[in-house]
């Protein structure tokens, strides 16, 4: 074996250590930061505590009800209130994070060996897709759902040659965990299935029987998440289906380098797309045969994709990060120079910790931001009732984000925001009947549009539900003039945050002291 294979394809004793030094390196981010800035992350978290805490809270139960479904989105839920009992909640959100890091660049190795039959240092380039602008929006369950899927995807071909019977037993379990994690992270499962199934079948030559029993053998152990699915999980067949500009869907791919520096980020994805082009195109980089199909279906399924999938938005936009550690995953070095092998895994090595550097620097930047505001959040009355206004681009992400930065507010105090993700079809958390009426009354958008977007004053109804808060806070994309109109008391302020108490607030629509 020459010295370059040896390099390519180390057995697991020589790749560990590389594998967890790039770990290491990776998670330092999340651990030095008491307040990681992910987009829906406050959300996420504030959901987190009322799970854990709800037995235990008065404020919770008045505010909130807990009712556990058989829904497609549960990752989180399901493994970070356990935690908490063990670690503090900030914790246990931080050891979901890097469950997920380890689940995406494990998975893409653990794919790469059981494809090649070694462990391979090419395999650790997945560990340069991790800071994607899919995470930066805070979609967790649905990498922690894609990383699982590169797991069982890799175990899925590893019983290819054993009893039907087995991999149904085995795929079944596959299929309902990745549902349970994440209805989008399963589908597309199961398009590299299929697409693997039907790679093989076409390779092979099989005979049309031949070839449709491979499928079937594919396609049954999805039956019983199906089942779930169209009998047992509320709202699974409605939900709109939006189609973007289709010419995004080239721009959508460079999403996997977009962080914070955009001139750096489209530098460093366009040398890594011409890199690798050039070591497909001299071929000192192979794909395996087997995934070229799976590869090829996932990518069709990119195109056809819509933006906004029933309850999922950006549904498109998630994909480009899975096609990439799918590609990792299923690609080796098979050139005869290590001279160029090192320099390749070097350059994207330096790549990898230039693009850490900037992700650290921002997130540094952003906690001391967070820092500043937790105080305000802090000095408020355990069980609060706590408003949110903000102006309707607000909901886009950028470097430092405030949107759902008052749902700690529910971590900290016990505290009733209108604005907590309480879905029926996507979360086990949902507002008491009270609350969601009254969410439903004062949606932010108005609120902003009555204080600050020179919108018309709110009318009496309006009026009336906003006595029924203790206070309200404005968060903007950019600094604003904060309001000064009653009932309003300030209390806190900042360029792109306000807290104000409202004057009379803790009364019920009628006007009576709760």
């Amino acid at each position: 074996m020459s010295d370059a294979a040896v390099l390519a394809r180390p057995g697991l004793r020589q790749g560990a250590p590389l594998i967890a030094a790039l770990f290491a390196a990776a998670a330092m981010p999340v651990l030095l930061c008491d307040a990681l800035p992910l987009f829906d992350y406050p959300n996420h978290l504030a959901r987190m505590h009322i799970l854990a805490a709800f037995a235990q809270s008065e404020p919770l139960q008045r505010y909130y009800e807990i009712a556990w479904r058989p829904l497609p989105d549960l990752a989180m839920d399901l493994v970070v209130p356990p935690l908490a009992r063990l670690l503090p909640l900030a914790w246990a959100g931080k050891a979901f994070v890097l469950l997920a890091f380890f689940l995406l660049a494990g998975g893409a190795a653990t794919l790469n060996r059981v494809l090649f039959g070694r462990w391979s240092a090419w395999s650790c380039l997945a560990f340069l897709l991790l800071y994607s602008r899919t995470l930066l929006w805070g979609f967790l369950n649905y990498l922690f759902g894609i990383g699982l899927g590169l797991f069982a995807l890799a175990l899925w071909i590893a019983l290819a040659r054993r009893r039907a019977a087995l991999r149904f037993a085995v795929g079944s379990v596959l299929a309902l965990a990745l549902f349970f994690a994440h209805l989008l992270a399963c589908g597309l499962y199961g398009v590299l299935v299929a697409g693997h199934a039907s790679g093989v079948a076409w390779r092979r030559r099989a005979a049309p029987r031949q070839a449709l029993g491979e499928l079937l053998v594919a396609a049954l152990p999805f039956l019983p998440a199906l089942a779930v699915l169209a009998l047992l999980t509320p709202g699974s067949a409605g939900g709109a289906v939006v189609y973007g500009n289709v010419l995004r869907k080239l721009d959508l791919l460079f999403s996997v380098f977009d962080n914070y520096s955009r001139p750096f980020d489209v530098a460093g994805f366009a040398l890594a797309v011409v890199a690798l082009l050039f070591a497909f195109w001299r071929r000192w980089v192979r794909l395996e045969p087997s995934m070229a199909a799976p590869l090829g279906l996932l990518a069709l399924v990119y195109l056809a994709m819509p933006s906004q999938l029933a309850t999922a938005s950006g549904a498109d936009h998630r994909i480009p990060v899975m096609l990439g550690l799918v590609l990792v995953g299923s690609s080796r070095w098979a050139g005869p120079s290590l001279r160029a092998e090192r320099l390749f895994l070097g350059a994207a090595l330096l790549l990898f910790l230039l693009r850490l550097g900037v992700v650290a620097l921002h997130w540094h930047a952003s906690d001391r931001i967070y820092a500043g505001l937790l105080p305000a959040l802090d000095a408020l009355p355990v069980g609060s009732r706590l408003a949110v206004a903000y102006p309707p681009d607000a909901l886009n992400s950028q470097p430092t984000p405030l949107a759902h930065f008052p749902l700690l507010a529910v971590v900290r105090r016990d505290a009733f925001v209108p604005t907590l993700f309480a879905f029926p079809t996507q979360q086990p958390v949902a507002l008491a009947p009270r609350y969601r009426a009254l969410r439903d009354r004062l949606p932010p958008e108005r609120l902003w549009s009555a204080f600050i977007g020179g919108g018309p004053p709110l009318d009496a109804a309006e009026r009336a539900a906003l006595a029924q808060y203790d206070d309200i806070v404005f968060v903007g994309r950019a600094a604003f003039a904060a309001p000064a109109a009653q009932p309003l008391l300030p209390v806190f302020a900042a360029p792109r945050f306000a807290l104000f108490a409202v004057a009379g607030g803790g009364l019920d629509a009628t006007g009576s002291a709760r």
